[in-house]
Formats: C-alpha cells, sequence, structure tokens
C-alpha cells in the first residue's frame, strides 16, 4: 500500500498577465511500511526547530510563507535567513525521512495548452494516471491524500477515471482532502511543489538563496518513469 499526498503550486485559472503562468502538482509516494518512521523522523526535525528558533510543532511548516511571511505571523519572529536554512534543510532531508519514497510531478506551462483547458483536471487526471501505473507495476494499491481544494471537482473526475478505458484500478477511494496544518506529510508536498515552482519559475529575488537548485536534491527520489522523455520524470504539458 501507497499513500500519495499531494500539494499544488500555482493557480488553476486561465493566465492573464496577473496571475500564474503555470499549474503544478507534486505528489509523495509513501509506502505504508515506511510511514511511522518517516512522521516519527519529522517530528524529530520539528522538535529541533522549536529548540532552536522557538518555532512551535503546531506551527504549519509553508514554503511560500518561510519565505514571505503574510499570514503566521510566528513566522516574524524568525530571520528571514534562518526560515530559508529551516526550508533548505527540511527538504534535504527528504532522502532521509523516508528513504523509499517516491515523488511524482505534474508541471503545465498554461501558454502551451488552449486557453479554455481546465487546467486543474488536467494536472490532476495525469497525476491519478501516473500513480496508478506507478501502483501497477509495483503490484501495490494505494491512496490520495491531498491538501484541501476543489473536492467534489475530483470526486467527480476520479470517479469517472475508474470507468474509463484502462480505468483506474490501483487506486482505492475518493481522494482524501485535509488541511496541511494537520498534516506534516501535506506539508512535506506543499514544499516539493514550492521547489519545483523555484526550479522552473526562478526569480531573481529567490535565487540569491539558491532556491532554484533545491529541487535537484530530491532527485534521487523522483520518478522518473513517469516522463521518460524528461531528465526529472516531470510530466509537462
Amino acid at each position: 500500500m501507497y499513500f500519495m499526498y499531494v500539494d499544488e503550486s500555482g493557480d488553476p485559472g486561465r493566465y492573464n498577465g496577473s496571475n500564474t503562468p503555470h499549474y503544478i502538482l507534486s505528489g509523495l509516494l509513501v509506502p505504508e511500511q515506511e510511514w511511522a518512521a518517516g512522521l516519527a523522523r519529522m517530528l524529530a526535525f520539528r522538535e529541533a526547530v522549536k529548540g532552536a528558533t522557538g518555532l512551535a510543532k503546531k506551527v504549519e511548516f509553508h514554503s511560500s510563507e518561510l519565505l514571505r511571511p503574510h499570514k503566521l505571523d510566528a513566522y516574524k519572529q524568525v530571520h528571514k535567513s534562518v526560515r530559508v536554512r529551516l526550508l533548505k534543510e527540511f527538504v534535504g532531508l527528504f532522502p532521509a525521512f523516508f528513504p523509499a519514497a517516491r515523488i511524482l510531478n505534474v508541471c503545465l506551462d498554461k501558454q502551451q495548452v488552449a486557453a479554455e483547458t481546465n487546467y486543474q483536471e488536467m494536472a490532476w487526471r495525469r497525476l491519478l494516471r501516473g500513480f496508478n501505473d506507478f501502483l501497477q507495476q509495483q503490484n501495490q494499491l494505494g491512496v490520495v491524500v491531498s491538501d484541501d481544494t476543489n473536492e467534489a471537482a475530483l470526486r467527480l473526475l476520479f470517479r469517472s477515471m475508474r470507468k474509463e478505458s484502462p480505468p483506474l484500478t490501483a487506486v482505492l477511494e475518493d481522494v482524501v482532502c485535509r488541511q496541511s496544518i494537520h498534516s506534516y506529510y501535506v506539508q512535506a508536498a506543499d514544499a516539493i511543489a514550492f521547489c519545483l515552482y523555484q526550479q522552473e519559475y526562478a526569480k531573481g529575488s529567490t535565487r540569491k538563496f539558491d532556491l532554484h537548485q533545491l529541487f535537484k536534491t530530491l532527485d534521487a527520489l523522483l520518478l522518473k518513469e513517469a516522463a521518460p522523455n524528461d531528465s526529472q520524470g516531470i510530466i509537462r504539458t
């Protein structure tokens, strides 16, 4: 059994020049036998962070907030250089946190597909298909846990894909939506999607912190067979 924890980067709306030109989904595929140990390692990391910075374990590890706090006042008490270092340490430890996990990514460039495209549906369709293919190759079953999103639309999509040819047969249940504040694993998926965004759409304000290089530290976990023509296995437009 595998759990796939999913989060997004970018908005799913039509690109109009003022919103994001991309829509990214990242899935962290965790085998059931590694789930408890992975959670314990993340808890130990957060305990160490609390000791070093005073940042409570209940405070959500939200990557964009670590960079530029807007909603989480607790981050404003920690110097920016320390917050950036925490993000780098968190992501850099993923191969140690869950060494048997895999990472599946979808990155849509909205300007490369028709403007009327439902980007969220397209990305989720590709992510679910990639997860199902992986599970079948491993002779395993899986469950999808996502950060809170359009649950009704995902439910309809998932149920329709069960009836397609070929159908989704290895993914059990509807997509389970959770608030990321209550799941360290969803927070890890958020960090992955954030790092992929930094690589694909790097800005000068973040390049000085080398955040555009952070996704490369996940290379050993990337599910490269999901897109053999891409060096990082990213499912693209």
